[in-house]
């Protein structure tokens, strides 16, 4: 293991820089701010838009105190605003001759910043309770009134502007509870503000049935809006630096269009059949034309023993390597998924894609190796654990000349990442993976940590999960139309999900399988990028069970996916 440990130390120092989003080979544009100091990314992006720049010795000066004039000058920058429209402000401490005096006159007329007495104090440092009435009123923030600061109370002046941005996620204030409004605003620190503020969109378009209903500033109030039409979306609305895609699965690279994801651990499903993935591979007749039906399939394994102890991130998570080898022997073996779904596909006269699962490696104690010794618990034996699998199953592979599959990479199997190492560890699988021309994807949860940084890690596509679908959610549609506009935001696909039902439980479902199926065609997901999270065997049940659910069930998700044409 010394060899490849090696080299991971080596993609550790290369990887931790890319994973913070700083680019190798790119020198930093100031002198004073490197790729580790913490607003590097911020200050890359407002200078690279000619936003904010540097001095003329090639220094940035992040900890100086921004001005009310810089400000007033960056602002109107930053939105384009070079024209006054009415007559200009009259201020005692400015001529027409001063510095940034066009800048300030756009600024006064749109209420921006305030005059005190009649004075703007042009040179004077910009407070953090006037940067956010700067940034509410600017690009129209509303709040909730829901923010708590312990140092700016609900009758504070500045208290409706401040409680707009923390709404909007700009600031989040100090760990100690306070904003700290009379603090001063460095150049970072507005950097990383101005930053923020263009991660996200300007606005969200709210249509019905494909027209425009209204252009809403506030994500929340969108989806509100569209909650009122039957056929109601929203979108998000590009920004000045940022452009965003109108469709789902825009940076996938996979080009996956319909993925089942199939169960195959201990208590999952213990035996495969051909005729088991036949429901998958060909929909049943409709007006005398039969479909072809999933083109992809996703191969995991949630438990591993019969303790039904899981690959998780968590304490269930012992297993070693004799654990990951005994599921590699099931996935492969007589009785395993790729060996029957290559003869159904065969019998289907249908070739398909195929993923396999990549277990989470534990962290919470040693690693055991094939012969009984303790590797270690670290970023090194962990990845060392993962990229033996991905050799061994892409051996297996390889010598099972599966004629009828097309096996196209791995699907991370941990729902989110949450630590640098985990970091490291997926994005050093990615570079191997890509060395062998297969894909990595992934289906984070809708609350996971980070998973819009996905492509960062050097995963190939995203499958998000709306976590709508259990009968206890109240706020099914309101969680479907926010996955659906993050998908957008995003660049994933989504993952369309239903439990495993039994035929007395099948009821509680029907909302929520209304619901993914009637969103799936508002939002275009019937032409790319979803995932079918079914239980262990959920379609299998649609098309055999004679119950009348199950049989609705069936209907809906061919119909919406499938059989489209023949129905039409």
């Amino acid at each position: 293991m010394k060899s490849s440990s090696k080299q991971l130390s080596i993609i550790i120092v290369i990887l931790s820089v890319f994973i913070l989003g700083m680019p190798t080979a790119q020198a930093a544009t100031f002198k004073d701010v490197s790729y580790q100091y913490w607003a590097y990314k911020d200050i890359e992006f407002v200078a690279e838009h000619k936003v904010i720049r540097g001095f003329g010795d090639g220094h940035f000066r992040p900890g100086l105190d921004i001005t009310r004039k810089d400000a007033a000058v960056m602002m109107t920058r930053a939105l384009d605003l070079y024209t006054l429209e009415g007559e200009p402000t009259p201020v005692e401490d400015l001529l027409p001759t001063s510095p940034g005096y066009a800048e300030i006159m756009i600024v006064l007329e749109n209420d921006w910043l305030s005059l005190d007495e009649g004075h703007f104090n042009p040179d004077k440092p910009l407070t953090r309770d006037e940067m956010s009435k700067m940034l509410a009123t600017a690009y129209q923030y509303e709040g909730k009134g829901n923010s708590s600061f312990t140092d700016v109370p609900i009758e504070d002046p500045y208290y409706h502007y401040i409680d707009a941005i923390a709404n909007e996620e700009v600031t989040t204030g100090y760990n100690d509870g306070s904003f700290r409004p009379k603090e001063k605003v460095t150049r970072a620190q507005f950097s990383a503000f101005l930053y923020r503020v263009y991660q996200k969109p300007v606005a969200y378009e709210v249509r019905n049935g494909g027209e425009l209903i209204a252009v809403i500033p506030n994500v929340d109030d969108a989806i509100e809006l569209a909650l009122d039409y039957p056929e109601g979306t929203v979108h998000p609305q590009s920004n000045k630096f940022v452009e965003y895609p109108q469709t789902i699965a825009a940076a996938d690279k996979t080009n996956l269009k319909s993925g089942a994801l199939i169960y195959n651990g201990f208590k999952e499903i213990e035996k495969f059949t051909p005729e088991f993935f036949q429901n998958y591979l060909k929909t049943k007749p409709v007006n005398g034309v039969q479909q072809d039906m999933f083109d992809t399939f996703i191969i995991l394994g949630l438990r591993y023993n019969e303790n039904s102890d899981q690959f998780v991130d968590g304490p269930t998570n012992r297993a070693n390597y004799e654990d990951w080898k005994t599921y590699i022997e099931r996935t492969f073996n007589s009785d395993g998924a790729i060996k029957n779904l290559n003869t159904a596909a065969g019998q289907a006269n249908r070739k398909v894609d195929v993923y396999v699962a990549i277990p989470y490696p534990k962290r919470n104690e040693p690693i055991i190796n094939l012969n009984g010794n303790e590797v270690g618990r670290d970023v090194y034996a962990r990845y060392d654990l993962a990229s033996w699998y991905v050799k061994e199953v892409m051996q297996r592979f390889e010598s099972g000349k599966y004629d009828n599959l097309n096996f196209k990479g791995f699907y991370w199997l941990s729902e989110t990442v949450r630590t640098v190492d985990d970091e490291v560890i997926i994005s050093s699988i990615s570079s191997i993976l890509k060395k062998n021309d297969k894909f990595f994807i992934y289906s984070p949860h809708a609350t996971s940590t980070n998973f819009y940084k996905w492509k960062n890690y050097g995963f190939d596509a995203a499958f998000l999960q709306p976590n709508a679908f259990r009968a206890s959610i109240v706020d099914k549609e309101e969680r479907l139309h926010r996955a659906f506009l993050n998908a957008q935001i995003y660049g994933t696909g989504i993952t369309i999900e239903i439990d495993s039902y039994h035929t007395d439980k099948a009821e509680q479902g029907v909302e929520a399988f209304d619901l993914y199926m009637d969103m799936s065609k508002r939002y275009g997901l019937d032409e790319k990028g979803m995932m079918f999270y079914q239980g262990t065997n959920m379609v299998e049940r649609m098309a055999t069970f004679d119950h009348p659910v199950y049989k609705r069930w069936y209907e809906q998700l061919t119909g919406t996916f499938f059989n489209k044409a023949a129905i039409e």
